[in-house]
């Protein structure tokens, strides 16, 4: 650890020297985002052990590439004010500007005469600026251009924009074929000859989108990869192209045309079934969060969130229709809410409509025989859980009927807490193996004389769920873990 260091808010809060030497011989020559990066990363100087001082942090602080990034820090190396210590972590050394005389690069004149002459030519609607030839000598000596690669660029930038064309956007688009390794005249030539091949096809797809214009060399670019990189037929990025109806641009096209490469959707079918399932979910969502008395402005997070995984899952609009009734009902009005309530649905193996309507009617069934009990004993309440794990208990575990549980709560009106005692008796009988109506009775008019009537038996099952009746399946989902 170091012994003096900034605080994180002194660092934040202070300032940054810039050398005069920097302002006055460099900053003339330099590209906007050659200096942004130069002077952020003189920031980050000031403060070198933070977890933020990484290349990272000036992409995401400038808005830049890492590519555009490093290039810029190339560039500074070439001036002499920085030094690229290490390439994988990329690090950087920052020099004294003081020390060299003039932010521009001594070249030999001669060495680049005809160029000169030829790259003016080409630009003719403006001249052309000492710092701008320097870019261009970067570019054949930094990067190893062909200076006729270079002069081809600019003529072809100059036919599809005009004749006083910025210089930055030759150099960008200079950058993208060094990316390629493309650097000789024969190189580009042959890239640009493939871009107006698909001109034709290209301005077919700029309608379509609402531009009418040529298209610049992102937009061919971009073509190309959708059809030699991903493989996408003419046909299908018309297709997709359409259902943008001229909103978005070339930029959201190629968002569209990435994510069904991504998603391996390659014909027209493939990505109208996808589409059509989008819309489905939209819907579903509108549905849901309607039910839920839930309003969104946008619904691509309640898809991407809930509605897809419960599809996934296998639960079509009107399952989710039927679950979402059932919350709200419940009080439980939120999407998270819900998502607890199909969690354990699904965790019962309960997802299609039927299976959930069958679950609550067995479940009502079974409240509704406790209830008879619950009667038989003079009990005026609603079920408990207390009262289901019992009932569980004396029918399932011990395998008494509810023909013969009511038989025994018939003799508990008069006990303080019928449920215990009825609970109570049957304990006894299973233990002493005692079953069947007939040597219950013996084994009860042993224990009691009192004789109550056997309330007839009740059909409760209905679809027309009450309040009551919803909380009883409510309360049984509370015993289910997700």
């Amino acid at each position: 650890m170091a012994l003096c260091s900034y605080s994180s808010k002194l660092a934040m809060d202070g300032y940054t020297v810039i050398d005069n030497t920097f302002l006055n011989e460099f900053l003339p020559s330099a590209t906007g985002d050659d200096v942004k990066v130069y002077l952020y990363g003189l920031n980050l100087c000031a403060n070198p052990n933070t977890e933020d001082n990484n290349i990272d942090t000036i992409t995401k602080v400038l808005s830049l590439t890492e590519k555009e990034v490093v290039r810029a820090f190339e560039y500074w190396q070439e001036m002499g004010l920085v030094q690229i210590v290490s390439d994988d972590p990329f690090s950087v050394r920052y020099l004294p500007a003081k020390k060299y005389s003039g932010g521009t690069k001594i070249r030999n004149k001669e060495k680049f005469a005809d160029f000169n002459k030829q790259i003016q030519e080409i630009i003719t609607g403006r001249m052309i600026q000492p710092n701008e030839y320097n870019e261009y000598y970067s570019l054949i000596e930094t990067y190893h251009f062909e200076p006729e690669a270079i002069l081809l660029i600019a003529k072809y930038c100059t036919h599809l924009k005009s004749p006083s064309i910025s210089y930055p956007y030759i150099l960008a688009v200079a950058r993208t074929f060094a990316d390629e390794n493309l650097k000789t005249f024969e190189a580009v030539e042959k890239k640009f000859v493939e871009q107006e091949r698909s001109a034709d096809e290209i301005e077919q797809v700029l309608a379509l989108v609402g531009t009418a214009r040529k298209a610049d060399i992102e937009e061919r670019n971009m073509y190309l990869k959708w059809t030699k990189t991903f493989g996408f037929t003419h046909g299908v990025i018309l297709a997709v192209a359409k259902t943008l109806k001229k909103k978005g641009g070339f930029a959201k096209l190629d968002g569209l045309m990435t994510k069904y490469y991504e998603m391996k959707l390659f014909s027209i079918q493939e990505i109208d079934d996808f589409s059509a399932h989008q819309e489905a979910m939209l819907s579903e969502a509108k549905l849901v969060t309607n039910n839920l008395g839930l309003f969104y402005q946008t619904y691509d997070n309640v898809v991407s969130t809930y509605i897809s995984e419960w599809s996934n899952k296998g639960y079509d609009e009107k399952a989710l229709e039927y679950i979402s009734n059932y919350c709200f009902k419940q009080n439980i009005k939120s999407l998270e809410g819900m998502n607890t309530v199909v969690q354990k649905f699904y965790k019962l193996g309960l997802v299609s409509t039927q299976a959930i309507a069958q679950y609550f009617d067995h479940i009502l069934a079974a409240d509704n025989k406790i209830k008879e009990i619950l009667d038989a004993t003079g009990l005026l309440r609603s079920v408990s859980s207390f009262d289901r794990e019992l009932y569980k208990t004396w029918t399932e575990n011990w395998s008494y009927s509810h023909d013969e549980i009511l038989l025994i709560a018939g003799c508990s009106k008069d006990k303080a807490s019928p449920m215990t005692y009825i609970n109570k008796i049957i304990a006894s009988l299973n233990e002493n193996n005692i079953h069947g109506e007939k040597d219950i009775k013996k084994y009860l008019e042993k224990s009691t004389s009192q004789k109550q009537t056997i309330p007839a038996k009740q059909n409760y099952m209905t679809h027309n769920y009450t309040s009551e009746e919803l909380n009883a399946v409510f309360d049984s989902l509370d015993d289910v873990e997700i």
